[in-house]
């Protein structure tokens, strides 16, 4: 039965009512002539990719079919495209569930029979194996009455030797027989297993071939000038689940400092069925599943109950049927494809797993970028491309610059005793910096990895380049000049903090120190008496900056002093419904700085 699918077909033509329509046959019912196609170009989104094959030369006035496509193609996102434009038209397109085998071929019955041809012979060993088995116990028994009878003849007349030693050679001839014939049959059934295993795996590959679905799509042309030998070039896209892609960015410093290498890549793995052999790909953050419209306001109605009329699409989602398919059925294609190699089958699966993984992660990234920036991007890679269906990750190369760079050397000795080194930016290239990770590399050699954020064209940012030894820094309390004493309920601390910075070379050193003083949103704290030496204003979040240079071997101190007036009880203070809870980090810095007393 064809089931019309949802949608519009993207022609570059004017084409008629042409529908898509599915259907469950096999292969060989299609009624198209199969075309030799090429996957020339991929977009891979977070957790998919668009595909297209073209097929060129194809002629027109009949049915052609693009066979042997993934059994998980999404039959929803299937576009045709007919060039030229004034060749001719597209008529129908069909998508047809096809297998790669037919449960009654040939190949699988005889595959069958030669299984029951060696098990039957196997079969007769075993039926051989339990006569000599009997046999065994029917010489058992005839030794076993010799034993028993020699005692009673010899009470009642005189045994000769003779008789004794018939019966021992008919006993020792019988079983020597038997376990010989069994020696045989064993060494039979040794060397016919094998060959039954072998036949048995073939049978349940050629089984799993039957089971494992395809799509062919079947498109009716027909050429606006009839004439022999008229063709055209076919271009048909299609949506695939079992793919993803994430930025990747390496930073490389150059001598001087003054510029920095930035170039970006897309990191891809693809487990979609097919192989993406030297094919144009581009990456995109969009979310293709997503209606784009104008943006428009409603009505904010204040006091009313008038209801507003709005129009809202509807239809089912084929990507989800898609990736039904693929998830139930990308098992058995790995067992297919990599069929008595299970080191193979188990790298497939492990890839498998650490691409779910990587693709939950670029989902969330990308609907970040969008909801917080409103934006999407698309990028291209530098040269065409091969991606092998494996899961493995391949490294591709999505955009390079030079920029502009304002080294500085920053410090926070509250957070860390080492001071970094870090670059001003601005994003010079046509393309936005999308988040990741930044491998950092300084001389050529890798320093570490850091991370950006979202970064459009034209906008400023800063980047981690490593730590700087020049300088020597400490944070202490000045026990001396701090201190916590009791006042009622209340309970005042004075602290006074010292801060180090030495410079350990012969040249100067120009950094950026910074430091912060409490702010309390809450009457029950407050911050008093701050003196800062040498003198910088604090901003609205309580965060300070000094900008010094040391002289070569130089070393300077720094000061912070505040106080701090708080309940004695406070947690009580901290619970009091009637008036704002403080931060709680402040809270627990207080108490912290109350057990150095």
């Amino acid at each position: 039965m064809r089931n019309t699918i949802r949608g519009l077909l993207l022609f570059s033509l004017t084409l008629g009512a042409a529908g898509v329509r599915a259907a469950a046959v096999v292969e060989d019912e299609a009624g198209g002539t199969p075309i030799a196609s090429k996957i020339t170009a991929v977009t891979v989104y977070a957790d998919r990719a668009r595909v297209t094959r073209t097929a060129a030369a194809v002629p027109l006035n009949g049915r052609i079919a693009f066979t042997k496509l993934p059994g998980w193609l999404d039959e929803g996102s299937v576009r045709v495209n007919l060039s030229p434009a004034d060749a001719g038209e597209v008529v129908d397109v069909q998508v047809l569930k096809t297998f790669l085998a037919r449960p009654d071929d040939d190949e699988i019955r005889k595959a069958e029979t030669n299984v029951q041809e060696m098990a039957d012979q196997i079969a007769a060993l075993d039926d051989e194996r339990k006569a000599l088995d009997a046999q065994d116990r029917q010489v058992d028994a005839i030794r076993a009455f010799s034993l028993d009878k020699l005692p009673k003849d010899t009470a009642v007349r005189e045994v000769k030797p003779e008789e004794y030693q018939t019966v021992v050679l008919f006993v020792g001839n019988a079983l020597r027989v038997t376990a010989k014939a069994r020696r045989t049959l064993d060494m039979q059934r040794r060397e016919w297993q094998p060959e039954l295993d072998a036949r048995r795996l073939k049978l349940a590959e050629l089984r799993q071939r039957s089971q494992l679905e395809q799509r062919t799509v079947v498109i009716t042309l027909a050429s606006a000038k009839p004439a022999a030998g008229a063709a055209a070039t076919v271009t048909l896209t299609y949506m695939l689940p079992g793919t993803t892609w994430e930025p990747v960015h390496e930073l490389r410093t150059t001598p001087e400092g003054k510029t920095l290498a930035l170039a970006s890549c897309a990191v891809v793995s693809q487990t979609t069925g097919e192989d993406w052999e030297n094919a144009v790909l581009s990456f995109s953050t969009q979310r293709p599943n997503e209606t784009v419209r104008i943006p428009e306001l409603e009505a904010m109605l204040v006091g009313g109950a008038r209801p507003l009329a709005r129009v809202i699409g509807g239809g089912d989602d084929s990507f989800k049927v898609a990736l039904t398919n693929w998830a139930g059925n990308n098992s058995t294609w790995n067992t297919y494809a990599n069929s008595g190699n299970i080191n193979l089958q188990n790298d497939f699966n492990l890839n498998v797993k650490q691409q779910l993984v990587t693709q939950g992660k670029v989902v969330r990234l990308f609907q970040e970028v969008q909801q917080q920036r409103g934006t999407t991007a698309q990028f291209t890679a530098a040269a065409p491309q091969t991606v092998r269906t494996d899961g493995r990750s391949i490294r591709v190369p999505i955009g390079s610059v030079q920029l502009a760079a304002a080294p500085r050397t920053v410090a926070a000795p509250e957070v860390s005793l080492n001071a970094v080194r870090t670059a001003d930016l601005v994003n010079s290239s046509a393309q936005p910096l999308l988040p990741g990770k930044i491998l950092l590399f300084r001389e050529g050699a890798f320093i570490g990895t850091t991370e950006t954020d979202f970064t459009a064209p034209g906008e400023a940012f800063s980047v981690f380049l490593g730590m700087d030894d020049r300088l020597k820094l400490s944070r202490s309390l000045d026990q001396k000049r701090s201190s916590l004493t009791w006042s009622g309920k209340r309970k005042r601390m004075a602290l006074s903090y010292v801060i180090t910075a030495e410079n350990l070379t012969d040249k100067p050193v120009a950094f950026q120190l910074a430091d912060r003083v409490p702010v309390s949103e809450t009457e029950e704290i407050r911050v008093q008496s701050v003196k800062i030496q040498p003198d910088v204003k604090p901003d609205v979040k309580g965060l300070l900056k000094w900008d010094a240079t040391l002289g070569a071997k130089e070393k300077r101190e720094f000061r912070l002093d505040y106080t701090l007036e708080y309940p004695a009880d406070l947690k009580t203070a901290a619970a009091n419904n009637d008036s704002p809870s403080a931060p709680v980090d402040l809270h627990m810095q207080i108490r912290s700085l109350e057990s150095k007393f």
